[in-house]
């Protein structure tokens, strides 16, 4: 099978470098910070000319409960295809700010989810356009990856997940943002530790608004 021929407008990187305590508290590492967005702490941007459809706003490590599995997925992969290619999840119109918050977990995730696993929450600050503006209406997929360690000690695990999101268009008179909650779980309930610059995401705008890439 060739390979998909991505087409995108924009690539964004973003590494949170970060160190999670094992159980009973979240240990940020300090990082100097780029322009970009996401907690001044431990948020570092490349390139400099950021993504800005949508951003990691923070991240901290939960539980993965009952309520979390039944949620519904950012997006779907489409079938026997190589690499990110699939259809958004497009967000519904906010009509006013404050939007409500959405709550997806990812189209494509390496591990069956289960009740009491450790799991990454990431909210991303997702901007909602006017249907008129410039720019309108967008989707784009995206990859986390994180590295991780059982109760801190080595070897390493590494884990990837997709998704793909519509902006969808705002009823309101400007532009809002929409605070999405993405809940990726690790695969296990044993205590661990995310390794410093343990989490990178990249974002890629999609060639359309209804599909990726």
């Amino acid at each position: 099978m060739s390979p998909v021929k991505r087409k995108y407008r924009t690539i964004y990187l973003v590494t949170a470098a970060l160190m999670v305590a094992m159980i009973g508290g979240y240990a940020l590492a300090a990082t100097s910070l780029s322009t970009g967005p996401g907690q001044t702490s431990n948020v570092t941007t490349s390139p400099t000319n950021p993504f800005a459809t949508a951003s990691i706003t923070s991240e901290q490590l939960v539980i993965m409960t009952g309520t979390i599995m039944g949620l519904g997925p950012a997006g779907s992969q489409t079938a026997n295809t190589v690499g990110l290619a699939g259809t958004p999840n497009t967000l519904t119109p906010c009509t006013a700010a404050p939007c409500t918050p959405v709550n997806l977990r990812p189209a494509v995730t390496p591990v069956t989810a289960a009740a009491g696993d450790f799991t990454e929450q990431i909210l991303l600050s997702v901007t909602q356009p006017l249907a008129s503006g410039n720019p309108g209406p967008s989707a784009f997929d995206f990859s986390i990856t994180i590295v991780f360690e059982l109760n801190g000690v080595p070897p390493t695990t590494t884990l990837s997940y997709q998704g793909y999101l519509g902006t969808g268009a705002t009823t309101a008179a400007a532009s809002v943002t929409i605070p999405v909650y993405l809940f990726l779980d690790l695969g296990t309930a044993t205590p661990l530790i995310i390794a410093n610059n343990g989490i990178s995401a990249v974002f890629n705008t999609c060639s359309a608004t209804t599909s990726c890439p």
